[in-house]
């Protein structure tokens, strides 16, 4: 035997020494996965070449030889086996297979204890249960379940290592196709400029079971420095940039290629990375590449970088200023796709706010729960806005550039005018017991289990209501409170909110009434869920998920249908994205226009708008149903009946159908699923708010998707509480008709 192996090794080195390498420029070898082993078990190495023959190798865990062949091939495969030593040493092998520069590896491991009947099974776990790199932080943060990250580096960094530590201790890693052991770093990757991306292939124990996870790295390219006045034009979509404003430099700016659109200008955009050197210190902007920014028509396409303005060029009620930036435009707002990262240092622990042009500032209330661009893209709506503390900086993650704000807050001291003074309670409430929380006329009960840890619940009072627009035919009540917490993120179950109102303001006969919260990105007041209105004792009460400004609103009651007009007068839908439909619609009768000639397609639609056109589109025969007291003398009181005798709608309680309240996006699923007579599935929706469906509507929005009536928004949200526009409801009803 020791013969055989002598005479094999001195043939493979002849073969290594005679053949030039260029002569397997053309060739190449493959190894198929090898499963784990026993001691003394057989192990077969198999494959696929184009060579003659195949020189073959296995090295033992301790970067030994423990075997040597060559493997003649016939065609185009090659096998060997050989057998385990009863003693054999457990852990990872490793096998190299082909001649020269042309060769192929793989690995198998050793355990004790396995056997084909009824022993300990090799795992199949291909989880890494830490991943790091050198340089840069991974976005979103490492999770075993996450494939796909990213990471942006300088310029200067030439190359990084990454750390894999797999979750069980045989399984074996790889990356960019080395080698490398749990818990050690890798050999260091050189970086281009741009994309680089680096693989970690886990191989489980049992030799088959493999996971990739990829992470991505962006090397920034030499930074350009502005000078005051400067443009620096952004032609190329893919390429990142950096640019460098120095201290005391202004009006430096960024110009993009811009598209006109239905709505404006829009234009795509690259990695953009700036470093602003101001009287803060390093004010730092990023905007993620593949983002587009949407502007009025009059938008020129240039984006002016972060200046720092004096803080007594803005003011905030009831507030110190401490740090004013302004990004963007100061006269045009611009919307961003994605969120984009906006550090200003040394203001962490300060309150946050944006400001338009010189209107009043608007209070950022939403906190992330982690400071990256997968969280900030998740967690802030469309256009909205939060913030975060990183060390001693203040981050404010936005979907719009405006004019941001950071400032400490301050009591006032007593009454007065002008909506009363900031009155302030914070309340600590038990995450395992829930709590209730009584102040200021709110009255806050939140359940057990609600939340993941112990919370401080804050209660102030608004006392400017001028950035706080009324819907039409509505009027306050009550008092405005703004609610916080401090920790991030919705609550598991429906909190209860209960305010009081004025009585004196309010005739019941005219008017509805019920409790509403601020949405600061739509700037619309939207009603909470299961509203119950107590009008003798001037309360009313309501369930959310969330915490925000909060009022009580009184809605003029409707008596009258709206009238209607044709297609060819309809001069508000030309270029619109659903024109077609909304015309198909008209024609059949299902929908109508206004009087002025206007369809008014982005304008949000009633809940008694919506069961009309249920009623009309699936020609549903008039029922007697249920007549609610609020529907009694509403102009959709027949068609809300019908609708209800079939089982479409449901009302808020026995009494109240909120005919004139406008629908979301949940309750539009609801009742279209009833309508079309669909078969409901209780499939997962993969949005990335699907967790903010109510537990009443999730079959329903699921049931929608699969069968293709409603869609997600392009950020992967589904919005199911957002109040849907008169044309997606149309488009909702003529995808189920199509069915």
């Amino acid at each position: 035997m020791k013969n055989r192996i002598l005479s094999v090794l001195t043939i493979v080195a002849l073969l290594l020494t005679l053949v030039p390498f260029s002569a397997f420029a053309d060739q190449s070898v493959t190894l198929n996965t090898i499963s784990a082993k026993t001691p003394g078990s057989e192990v077969t190495i198999a494959g696929t070449t184009s060579l003659t023959e195949v020189s073959i190798k296995v090295i033992r865990p301790n970067n030994t030889v423990l075997y040597v062949d060559v493997a003649d091939v016939s065609n185009g495969s090659f096998t060997k086996t050989f057998k385990l030593a009863s003693d054999a040493a457990t852990g990872t092998y490793t096998v190299v297979a082909g001649q020269g520069n042309v060769v192929a590896t793989t690995t198998f491991t050793v355990q004790t204890g396995q056997t084909g009947g009824g022993g300990e099974q090799p795992s199949n776990n291909a989880n890494l249960s830490s991943l790091t790199i050198s340089s840069g932080k991974l976005d979103p943060a490492f999770n075993s379940n996450t494939i796909r990250y990213k990471t942006t580096v300088s310029s200067t960094t030439g190359s990084v290592t990454v750390t894999p530590i797999t979750a069980e201790s045989h399984a074996t890693v790889k990356v960019n196709g080395s080698i490398v052991n749990s818990g050690s770093a890798s050999q260091a990757i050189i970086l281009n400029e741009g994309r680089n991306d680096i693989n970690i292939l886990v191989t489980a124990q049992d030799g088959t079971t493999t996971k990739t996870y990829t992470i991505t790295v962006i090397k920034l390219p030499e930074p350009t420095t502005v000078a005051s006045g400067q443009t620096v034009s952004v032609s190329d979509t893919t390429t990142p940039i950096a640019v460098t404003v120095p201290a005391g430099v202004t009006e430096a700016k960024i110009k993009v290629t811009t598209q006109s659109t239905a709505q404006g200008k829009e234009a795509t955009m690259p990695l953009v990375v700036v470093q602003a050197q101001t009287t803060l210190g390093t004010v730092a902007v990023e905007i993620p590449d593949g983002t587009t920014v949407t502007g009025p028509a009059g938008w020129d396409g240039t984006i002016k970088l972060p200046t720092v303005q004096a803080n007594n060029s803005v003011s905030v009620s009831n507030g110190n200023v401490s740090a004013v930036v302004e990004v963007g435009l100061p006269d045009m707002e611009l919307k961003f796709s994605h969120a984009v990262r906006l550090l200003i240092p040394g203001q962490a622990g300060k309150s946050a706010a944006f400001a338009r042009g010189n209107g009043t500032p608007t209070v950022i209330t939403r906190v992330l729960s982690a400071d990256s661009q997968s969280v900030a893209d998740s967690e802030i709506p469309d256009y909205g806005d939060a913030k975060i503390n990183v060390e001693s900086d203040l981050v404010i993650w936005t979907k719009h550039f405006t004019k941001f704000i950071a400032y400490t807050p301050i009591s006032s001291s007593g009454g007065g005018g002008g909506g009363g003074s900031v009155s302030s309670n914070e309340t600590t409430v038990s995450a395992k017991d829930g709590g209730k929380v009584t102040a200021a006329g709110v009255t806050i009960v939140i359940p057990a289990n609600a939340l993941a840890s112990d919370i401080k619940v804050k209660v102030e009072k608004v006392t400017s209501t001028s950035g706080l627009p009324l819907p039409a035919k509505s009027k306050l009540i009550s008092d405005v409170f703004e609610i916080t917490k401090d920790k991030s993120g919705d609550f598991k179950r429906p909190v209860t909110i209960t305010l009081t109102f004025e009585k004196s303001k309010v005739d019941a006969d005219k008017y509805d009434v019920g409790i509403y919260w601020f949405n600061e990105e739509t700037k619309t007041w939207v009603k909470l869920d299961n509203v119950t209105v107590d009008l003798a004792a001037g309360k009313v009460s309501g369930e959310v998920d969330h915490f925000t400004k909060f009022a009580v609103l009184a809605t003029e009651k409707a008596t009258e249908k709206p009238a209607e007009t044709s297609t060819s007068t309809l001069r508000d839908i030309t270029g619109h994205w659903a024109e077609n439909t909304i015309k198909q619609m008209v024609e059949r009768g299902i929908a109508k226009g206004y009087p002025d000639g206007t369809f008014k397609p982005n304008n949000n639609i009633t809940r008694a708008e919506f069961a009309v056109m249920l009623v009309r589109a699936f020609n549903l025969a008039p029922q007697n149903g249920k007549v609610f007291a609020d529907t009694a003398d509403h102009w959709a009181k027949n068609d809300i009946a019908t609708a209800a005798a079939y089982g479409i709608v449901n009302g808020f309680d026995a009494n109240t159908f909120g005919p004139n309240n406008l629908i979301t996006r949940e309750q539009m699923a609801a009742m279209i699923v009833k309508a079309a007579k669909l078969t409901v599935v209780n499939d997962d929706t993969t949005f990335a708010d699907s967790a903010s469906i109510s537990s009443w509507a999730k079959s329903s929005v699921a049931t929608a998707v699969k069968n293709g009536i409603m869609k997600g928004y392009p950020d992967n949200t589904v919005k199911p509480k957002g109040n849907a526009t008169r044309a997606e409801a149309v488009t909702v009803i003529f995808n189920a008709l199509k069915l």
